[in-house]
């Protein structure tokens, strides 16, 4: 926090100057994609952020993000128990995509499925971000690396974050003139508040596809495991970029792997597993202790499912097609009615 003492955030001609360079970027960001047209955004003061968080404490770290690039703080603003991210790594571009990610996020706040920005700071480096407080899914150390997310979290539960997750990317791909990639989709990025609602986050990364277009060429980036296959060697960013780490997504949470493991860890690959009837071995053990065969059913069901989104199986679905076939299978896990064949 060397960059940021208190006698430096006294100093009104820095702050001056950081609001100024941080709302030009804002404002750029806000025209490029929603015309200027977007959610209210309250901007809070430095001394807001510090005091909410006690200084960016230790005690208030949630979460660091996969690549030590950001922490996310518990923090009181405004009598609300709110999350705070904090950028802790420089990058020439980061300002530039956390105004993106305030942007997009100003867009969704009013769908219940993405993490709600309540407003942002612009007076520090790189803009800190202020949201409605919730959980990530991300589980706390003592699990190991091999766990992605709280094992703890029942079947039926999974089910439903992937179905919330997928309501939210076809919100995305559908509401606006300009689809919006998320091009992201990992574990870290998921969160869930107080009554089991799983929210989508962070679009620092997401690009817009222009109306009538198929494709944008875009960096490659993203995280090993979830990146379209296709996306890593074109640099051609679509719909299905976002489908295919939604599949990959919905793998990790039935198998409580990175989905580039998986393959590593097994002779044969989960459709071939899958075919031969075996598999319940790829299934996270958490899972299949104490499943009925009606439960099953759903995890053969949904890991095919996240199989076709990869590509593994027949064509690559619709995001659209994937939340209502997810929809399908919580309705029936509901009903306890078999599964159509």
């Amino acid at each position: 926090m060397g960059w940021w003492r208190k006698k430096k955030s006294e100093n009104p001609d820095e702050k001056q100057r950081l609001v100024h360079e941080n709302g030009k970027v804002l404002l750029e960001k806000l025209i490029q994609y929603c015309n200027g047209k977007s959610n209210p955004i309250k901007t809070f003061s430095a001394s807001q952020i510090l005091r909410a968080t006690d200084n960016f404490s230790p005690n208030n770290a949630l979460f660091r993000s996969r690549s030590s690039s950001y922490q996310g703080y518990r923090g009181m603003l405004e009598d609300r128990l709110v999350l705070v991210k904090k950028w802790v790594a420089e990058f020439s571009s980061r300002s530039g995509k956390t105004c993106c990610d305030i942007a997009i996020s100003s867009m969704v706040s009013g769908h219940k499925n993405f993490l709600k920005l309540l407003g942002c700071c612009l007076e520090f480096p790189y803009p800190v971000l202020v949201y409605e407080y919730a959980e990530s899914i991300i589980c706390r150390p003592k699990n190991g690396p091999r766990y992605l997310f709280d094992l703890k979290l029942p079947w039926n539960m999974r089910m439903k974050i992937a179905k919330e997750v997928a309501d939210a990317l076809t919100y995305l791909h559908t509401e606006f003139s300009k689809s919006i990639i998320h091009k992201d989709m990992i574990p870290c990025k998921i969160f869930l508040d107080e009554k089991g609602t799983a929210k989508l986050s962070e679009f620092d990364n997401s690009v817009l596809i222009p109306e009538g277009e198929k494709f944008v060429e875009d960096v490659v980036e993203g995280t090993v495991g979830y990146l379209d296959h296709n996306y890593m060697y074109s640099g051609r960013v679509t719909e299905n970029t976002d489908v295919y780490g939604f599949g990959a997504f919905m793998l990790t949470l039935i198998t409580a792997m990175n989905p580039s493991l998986v393959d590593k860890l097994y002779k044969d690959s989960p459709i071939k597993l899958v075919e031969d009837g075996r598999f319940v071995e790829i299934i996270d053990p958490s899972l299949v202790e104490s499943c009925k065969e009606q439960e099953l059913l759903q995890m053969k069901a949904f890991l095919i499912l996240s199989l076709r989104c990869i590509g593994y199986v027949g064509e690559v679905p619709k995001i659209i097609e994937v939340a209502k076939e997810l929809k399908r299978m919580l309705v029936q896990a509901k009903t306890k009615s078999p599964l159509a064949k």
